[in-house]
């Protein structure tokens, strides 16, 4: 059953609860993007958190070639990518990038042969449905475009194809597939990671501390169902507006919300927590 969703305002979060605040683990797409773009005041946002010395984890969906970009040039400690299928970060002492992937090196080759073989069996069954445009830049993770399929229950924007959410799930779940739904994508993929095993296993790893040590530290923000496994574990949770679309689907809701949806959203959440 679902949790009631009620979080409370954004202006509400306490300043005993910010000034606390060291790490802010935040998804991508519709968080921090808008629209696939990333506008100027959330950018700066990003480099306010960054300056004020929060280190920003980005956690998302997002493919490879994204989180390689990401990880270089905006200011973040870490990127998780794939849903969790690895974690990249820049070197500081030799400012070159490091990827730790969750797919040993023994099976990246089958995987991969694998994964092209999925893709041509999906489309040959479901010719209408688009693949992400991404997808050339993923590792272990496919993405199909939510905008593609056919839905009733407000996940997806419907477009009338005759292709169902469901039927296209089923397909992927018979073929052993661990799925996930983002506001933009069903991402699917064979490994048992999450967004939040993956972030647990970077804090360890390239942070050298377990994250529930630092729960009271942190603070999370999403937008989408496949940030639920976040908002269960953190303390201090934040939706940007966008996530009421799915407010009859979440079993576990965040502690506060935001005015604004997507990027706006977050830059109003930067705002705040610097302010107080």
């Amino acid at each position: 059953m679902a949790q009631l969703f009620k979080p409370r305002p954004i202006s509400e979060f306490s300043q005993s609860t910010a000034r606390a605040v060291k790490y802010v683990f935040s998804d991508l797409d519709d968080t921090i993007t808008t629209h696939g773009r990333l506008e100027s005041q959330t950018y700066q946002a990003l480099c306010d958190v960054a300056q004020a010395g929060i280190k920003l984890i980005v956690v998302t969906g997002g493919p490879a070639g994204w989180c390689d970009c990401i990880a270089k040039m905006w200011p973040v400690h870490a990127v998780v990518g794939e849903g969790g299928a690895f974690y990249m970060y820049k070197d500081p002492t030799t400012d070159k990038l490091v990827t730790r992937e969750f797919v040993a090196p023994s099976e990246r080759e089958e995987y991969a042969s694998k994964m092209q073989a999925l893709k041509e069996k999906l489309l040959n069954q479901f010719p209408k449905i688009s693949l992400s445009s991404d997808q050339f830049s993923r590792l272990y993770d496919l993405a199909i475009e939510l905008t593609s399929l056919q839905t009733h229950n407000n996940i997806c924007t419907p477009q009338s194809i005759g292709v169902s959410l469901g039927e296209v799930l089923s397909f992927l779940h018979a073929e052993g597939l661990t799925t996930k739904i983002s506001s933009i994508h069903i991402n699917a993929a064979w490994g048992k990671w999450d967004k939040l095993s993956s972030t647990q296993a970077m804090a360890r790893e390239l942070m050298g501390i377990d994250l529930k040590e630092i729960i009271d530290e942190s603070a999370f923000i999403g937008d989408s169902l496949n940030d639920e496994v976040m908002f269960k574990f953190f303390k201090h949770t934040v939706g940007v507006a966008n996530l009421e679309r799915y407010a009859q689907a979440l079993m576990y809701a965040p502690e506060w919300i935001t005015p604004s949806e997507r990027g706006a959203g977050f830059a109003e959440f930067a705002q705040v927590l610097l302010a107080k």
